[in-house]
């Protein structure tokens, strides 16, 4: 047999080896791609049916086998979202961060980051990765969460700006309507034309907050002075759930009197609302120092005390209650 008849059947068996193992590749990519797509799904209907833990375990093993892009992608912020709505915001953050490295120009992933670090009480971070989820989706909805961010980092007047620019580009947008009457609230104590806007619409979920603002204006005591009517505004933002807005209020009041001890009441219960036990524990201990026989300090020092694992010093304060009451 002369070589070239040789070189021939080499080529020959090399390309059927290149062939094989090319046909092999694509059977393997198609299978992964099956595989991944199917614990897609299969994470999809047990999350339907509430069982967290498989649909966890489903959309870790479509990351695992590796599918397309968007299948890992989707599955990663899947996983985030679930670890979001449980509270473990670190595990969630790490999801998301793994999801941007398959799709960096998806605004989704951004929108959750700004969502898990508005969560973490880190308002700069939140405000970063809403613009960024902004300036990708251009969507309403992430404008208002950009909004409520400049609020938590206590920069009042961007939330305000941008709840305007809202209201123009949407005069029914009755969440800017409403944001827009807190901000007149704030500044000038006063209920505002927005509010009665709101009255006209007939919202119940509104309204009822309209409800309380109006009682709370009744309080007002023009004989009273400044600090005085600005502290009930600082408790109406507490009972209508907005806890960032009473928070920038009370340091505004303090900043005019540090002595003031029922701000620093309100301040440490908007603390405490949004879970910053560390700084609603400093808060009342303030008020204590200014007022160690205070049956409502007290029970805030002890609930502070309690959430942060210091089960001693919460039963001291809250013992301090039955005291004091026994003595008056």
């Amino acid at each position: 047999m002369n070589l070239e008849i040789i070189s021939r059947i080499k080529n020959k068996q090399r390309n059927i080896l290149i062939f094989f193992a090319f046909v092999m590749l694509v059977l393997f990519y198609n299978w992964q791609l099956f595989t991944s797509n199917k614990y897609l799904s299969l994470g999809n209907d047990v999350y339907m049916n509430e069982n967290y833990n498989q649909s966890l375990k489903n959309y870790k093993y479509a990351v695992v086998i590796d599918g397309d892009r968007d299948t890992v992608y989707t599955a990663r912020i899947k996983r985030a979202e679930i670890f979001y709505e449980f509270g473990q915001f670190d595990e969630a953050e790490k999801e998301i961060y793994k999801a941007v490295d398959e799709k960096k120009f998806d605004f989704k992933a951004y929108e959750l980051l700004g969502d898990v670090f508005y969560k973490k009480r880190d308002a700069e971070n939140a405000i970063k990765y809403y613009q960024k989820a902004f300036d990708l989706s251009g969507q309403k909805s992430i404008k208002m969460k950009l909004a409520r961010s400049f609020i938590a980092k206590g920069e009042i007047d961007k939330a305000k700006n941008i709840f305007s620019e809202l209201f123009f580009e949407d005069s029914n947008n009755i969440e800017a309507i409403y944001y827009l009457g807190l901000f007149e609230l704030y500044e000038k104590r006063e209920y505002d034309n927005f509010f009665k806007k709101i009255e006209e619409k007939d919202d119940i979920f509104y309204n009822q907050k309209i409800d309380k603002i109006k009682e709370h204006i009744k309080k007002y005591d023009d004989g009273q002075n400044m600090n005085y009517n600005n502290l009930l505004i600082s408790d109406l933002f507490l009972k209508i759930n907005e806890p960032y807005l009473s928070i920038a209020k009370s340091k505004l009041i303090l900043e005019n009197n540090w002595e003031y001890r029922d701000a620093w009441i309100i301040l440490g219960k908007a603390n405490f609302i949004i879970g910053d036990y560390q700084e609603s524990l400093k808060n009342f201990n303030n008020a204590y120092a200014l007022d160690s026989n205070n049956s409502e300090i007290y029970f805030w020092l002890g609930s502070v005390y309690e959430k942060i694992g210091d089960d001693l010093k919460a039963k001291e304060f809250l013992e301090k209650i039955d005291l004091l009451e026994i003595r008056n």
